[in-house]
């Protein structure tokens, strides 16, 4: 009966004890699910302001919006890996010490069916003896009594002993349940580090807004006119870069080895400052460009095709840092130049481009830095030809690629 009760009262606890974390639990699922909503509302008001009119008003408002949508992501991450740290611990916790348990049981329920088994020989033995006593000196009544006894015994022993080989096999059940929730930990452990590498995903995002919004305000200086400048200078540079091949696809080529010295960093045309736009194109001639489309239309990343180099990334929509870039072997067109501002959906791009993906490398060097020839090839220089003072060059390489060079001096 100790046995048996002993066994009762382990499993209520078994039973009971998640009880007490389910509060918890429901507690921080909560938390989650708030911040989830106000997450979803501030997604809601980013998109709208994305649809509405380019002000700074509205520039501003958006990268607020931004912050605040990734510091609601934060703390949304934080509650996440808050709760799975509970969740692995009370696991962790729970496993060691059921287990613990669950491993003495059995080791407790075998034994009992040893002296059981035991017994049963014993049985047996005496049942011997009994037919001996049929033709001893034993009275016939003592012998039934015997018999009788040791029947009600055998009845006794084998309930006993299907009652603990039941319990043995409803322990055996929750050990294999157990090693179950061993995974569930490690399958918790694997989503703790996917939630702490969001974690920092999202803490960059907010430090990289916030360069944003700086230098946003540091080259408009908080005025409207100067925002809408640059908005229009921007345009004008589109405009710019696109126009030339129109008048230069009507000049002669020369040729240049790669290396050769095409130009000097400047800011000619429309340019926010002192920089080399530097394009790489799949046409293999201007006769393969038509209309106004071409700029938008079979882009290459650079970081595709120039040599791996470590270079420093100062572009105002993340963190200043030392990165390592390219995978190709063509040669840099500056010799140690600063990206001002990346290949793709930029800050800028979503902002002074319409949405559209800024298909280039903006690069700066220490002013008169020279601008060479990424390989060989057939070049078409832009001094002035639209005659609103841009400069540039255009090359066609072989394999069918055309390198842009802009705002050369």
């Amino acid at each position: 009966m100790k046995i048996k009760n002993f066994l009762f009262i382990t499993i209520f606890i078994l039973l009971l004890s998640p009880v007490f974390v389910f509060a918890q639990e429901e507690g921080d699922k909560e938390e989650i699910e708030d911040k989830q909503e106000e997450i979803e509302k501030y997604e809601k008001k980013i998109r709208d302001l994305q649809s509405k009119e380019k002000t700074l008003v509205n520039e501003i408002q958006y990268l607020d919006d931004q912050m605040t949508l990734a510091q609601l992501k934060i703390q949304q991450s934080s509650a996440k890996i808050e709760k799975t740290r509970k969740e692995i611990e009370s696991l962790s916790d729970d496993i060691d010490e059921l287990k613990t348990r669950i491993d003495k049981l059995v080791v407790s329920i075998t034994y009992q069916e040893d002296v059981l088994m035991s017994r049963v020989r014993e049985r047996y033995k005496s049942r011997n003896d009994s037919m001996v006593m049929l033709f001893g000196s034993e009275t016939l009544g003592k012998m039934i009594q015997k018999i009788e006894y040791l029947q009600a015994m055998e009845r006794y022993d084998k309930k006993l002993l299907q009652e603990m080989k039941d319990t043995k096999d409803a322990y055996s059940n929750q050990k294999r349940l157990f090693e179950d929730k061993k995974s569930e930990v490690e399958d918790l452990k694997k989503s703790l580090e996917i939630e702490k590498a969001n974690l920092d995903a999202y803490k960059g995002s907010l430090e990289d807004r916030k360069n944003e919004r700086q230098k946003l305000m540091e080259m408009t200086q908080n005025d409207e006119k100067k925002y809408q400048q640059l908005l229009e200078d921007a345009r004008k540079e589109l405009n710019q870069i696109v126009g030339a091949v129109s008048v230069l696809k009507n000049t002669k080529a020369a040729k240049v080895d790669k290396g050769d010295v095409i130009g000097v960093q400047g800011s000619t045309g429309y340019s926010f400052g002192d920089h080399l736009h530097f394009g790489v194109y799949r046409y293999s001639s201007f006769d393969d460009i038509d209309g106004w489309d071409w700029y938008y239309s079979n882009y290459v990343d650079p970081s595709k095709v120039l040599k791996n180099k470590t270079v420093y990334w100062d572009t105002g929509c993340e963190g200043s840092r030392n990165k390592s870039t390219g995978s190709g072997d063509w040669a840099w067109p500056m010799s140690d130049p600063m990206i001002t501002q990346g290949y793709g959906y930029t800050c800028w791009s979503n902002r002074y481009y319409g949405g559209n993906p800024h298909p280039a490398y903006d690069m700066a060097g220490p002013i008169g830095s020279p601008v060479y020839a990424v390989e060989d090839g057939e070049a078409y220089s832009c001094r002035n030809c639209l005659g609103d003072g841009g400069n540039g060059v255009f090359i066609f390489h072989d394999d069918n690629y055309m390198t842009v060079y802009w705002h050369l001096k």
